[in-house]
């Protein structure tokens, strides 16, 4: 059994073996980041199970303040991982409630640490708590006070990003607390209006859909899908969320409406892909899946695996063609060599000769002569090779390096089979 002192001098060692000169590399923050991510873990089964929540409260967020606090390179999103199982072991005091740690204990301590020394995702985090947690009335009636004292003290202040994001990111709680406090909806909605923020419409959606109001929700949503369709790419995928209310509502042509859409802005998802076919018959589905390929940009990387799908290999070699992938040739040589053989070695030729013009040393050398060995295992791709080897030797001699792995390349092709 470990003790919570226990758990809380491991804290300390395990912070303590990886900071060096105040700081924790690349390297060391992924292990950082798993080794206090395990201790979270094992201590909420472990002091939850003994009943002790408010040590376990004071272990977790001893972690979390310190990994704020530590300068540290977490490129690899190390804070958001470490941060995502406190999130966890809070919803388990949370929701156990215990007298020694009560919701209003929680939340106070809470308050107490946005006071702007938490790092940028860890203080969005505990804002996202507070306002989508502690639904008792007092503690309602606390979050608005502490919005509108932050709103306030940001508009004294508003000198740069960080206080216009603050502004409007107390604005948009404010309008789940009003909604938990059941105020009226008109006046949400006209709260909503002076909020100038990209996610508000977002925002009014998911509250508009708690009053039961789904002919808001589906406004809201159709007005964010015209806006992500001008983009032209789905950042929210509010088609998606369309698609799920009227799956919900069971109206079936406005889902395949909508499904339809979605197509068009995530091209090569198999799922919707499916999904849309199987509204149609086989001679239906032929013409009905031309229209939605000619829609597609040539060389989209991501229509092939609905090429795959259709078993289109023709459409698969022309968008090559277009725009050459390598990745996407080996993946689905196996299916283009014993059709197009002539057609994929030419396109590996023009890729190498494109290649060679750009290296510049010996890892891409090494990376040209791969595809000369690639263009090998094509019918006449012994001859093709040599000739571009022979060619690359007389355009780039002056690369001492290029000439020597081009050497070790040709010595292969003269070897006896």
């Amino acid at each position: 059994m470990t003790t919570f002192k226990e758990y809380r001098n491991e804290i300390n060692k395990i912070f303590a073996r990886y900071i060096h000169h105040g700081f924790v590399d690349y390297y060391s923050c992924r292990r950082l980041s798993g080794e206090m991510i395990n201790l979270v873990i094992e201590a909420t089964k472990e002091l939850s199970f003994r009943g002790e929540y408010k040590e376990l409260f004071d272990l977790v967020n001893k972690g979390f303040l310190k990994w704020s606090k530590t300068d540290k390179d977490d490129s690899d999103g190390e804070t958001q991982d470490f941060t995502y199982f406190v999130n966890k072991a809070w919803d388990v005091i949370y929701e156990a409630n215990n007298s020694n740690i009560s919701h209003k204990k929680m939340y106070e301590w809470f308050e107490k640490h946005l006071d702007g020394s938490l790092i940028d995702y860890m203080e969005d985090s505990v804002y996202e708590y507070i306002t989508h947690h502690f639904s008792e009335l007092d503690l309602l009636k606390r979050k608005f006070s502490f919005f509108n004292q932050k709103i306030d003290e940001a508009l004294k202040d508003k000198k740069d990003y960080y206080h216009e994001f603050q502004i409007t990111r107390c604005q948009e709680n404010l309008l789940f607390v009003m909604a938990d406090m059941k105020e009226p909806i008109t006046e949400i909605r006209k709260y909503a209006l002076s909020i100038k923020s990209s996610s508000v419409k977002e925002t009014m959606a998911k509250i508009e859909h708690l009053y039961g109001n789904m002919d808001e929700v589906i406004a809201i949503y159709e007005d964010l899908a015209a806006e992500e369709e001008n983009r032209g790419y789905p950042l929210e995928n509010w088609h998606l969320k369309l698609m799920e209310v009227y799956k919900e509502s069971g109206d079936s042509d406005k889902y395949k409406k909508e499904l339809r859409a979605a197509l068009k802005i995530n091209v090569g998802d198999k799922e919707l892909w499916e999904d849309y076919k199987s509204y149609y018959s086989k001679e239906e589905w032929s013409r009905e899946s031309e229209e939605i390929i000619s829609e597609i940009d040539p060389g989209d990387y991501n229509a092939y695996s609905w090429y795959e799908i259709e078993k289109r290999y023709d459409l698969m070699i022309a968008a090559l063609e277009n725009t050459f992938f390598s990745d996407k040739l080996k993946v689905y040589e196996g299916k283009l060599k014993p059709l197009y053989p002539e057609r994929c070695i030419t396109l590996l030729i023009k890729d190498t000769e494109n290649m060679a013009s750009q290296a510049n040393n010996r890892k891409a050398y090494i990376r040209v002569v791969k595809n000369l060995a690639w263009i090998k295992k094509y019918p006449e791709g012994d001859k093709k090779a040599e000739e571009l080897a022979d060619k690359f030797r007389s355009i780039y001699k002056q690369k001492s390096a290029f000439m020597e792995e081009i050497s070790k390349f040709k010595s292969l092709l003269d070897k006896p089979k």
